[in-house]
């Protein structure tokens, strides 16, 4: 199926899965930022947990639909998760500025993920 509007973008459940791990990702990243002060992060460490858990779960669906109904196998999906997976929270050990640059890198891979999606 070709998408030509914006109604048949919002249709295609497979951008949507995206566009909903992209927006999730950006919430995160907001919960990440107003825990940076250090009586905040016990407080706000399992909201961040589990937004982060849904990113990867929309991400997965994504995945699934793409496998069952397009039957489009590109690398590049699976690398984005590869590094959703693993790259991201194996930054955490790092110093927060580094995890917090890692994850705005994978905030710009599921917007390329999107943008690659529509064609």
């Amino acid at each position: 199926m070709h998408i030509t509007t914006l109604e048949d973008l919002f249709l295609n459940p497979g951008f949507l899965f995206v566009f909903c791990a992209l927006l999730m990702t950006i919430c995160n990243v907001m919960v990440g930022v107003s825990m940076l002060p250090e009586d905040m992060r016990k407080k706000r460490y399992n909201l961040h947990r589990y937004v982060f858990y849904s990113v990867l779960i929309c991400y997965l669906c994504f995945l699934g639909w793409n496998h069952f109904y397009q039957d489009s196998h590109s690398l590049i999906n699976y690398l984005v998760f590869i590094y959703f997976a693993l790259i991201i929270p194996l930054s955490r050990k790092a110093n927060v500025t580094a995890h917090a640059i890692i994850s705005s890198v994978g905030l710009v891979l599921l917007t390329l993920v999107g943008v690659l999606h529509m064609g």
